[in-house]
């Protein structure tokens, strides 16, 4: 084998271990999201939808998405 046979091994092995475990870290920055959310806006834990992923580079790669029945009234934290 040659160095970068051993290079692309290892950053397969590096990426197979950041994604065994994003469930665990998936639920905390869910909440953590609802937590600051719920301030601006009516959401529910169900109603927002995260994921983390992989991609080729051994990068994360983080979404949120939901849609939000009401904001709630911004004037008071604006001024």
């Amino acid at each position: 084998m040659n160095l970068v046979d051993y290079e692309d091994r290892l950053k397969k092995v590096l990426i197979s271990d950041k994604e065994e475990n994003p469930s665990k870290l998936i639920n905390v920055l869910k909440s953590d999201i609802i937590n600051i959310l719920t301030n601006y806006m009516e959401i529910s834990y169900d109603d927002l939808d995260v994921t983390l992923s992989i991609d080729e580079n051994g990068l994360f790669v983080f979404n949120a998405y939901s849609k939000v029945r009401r904001l709630k009234n911004l004037s008071a934290v604006i001024e």
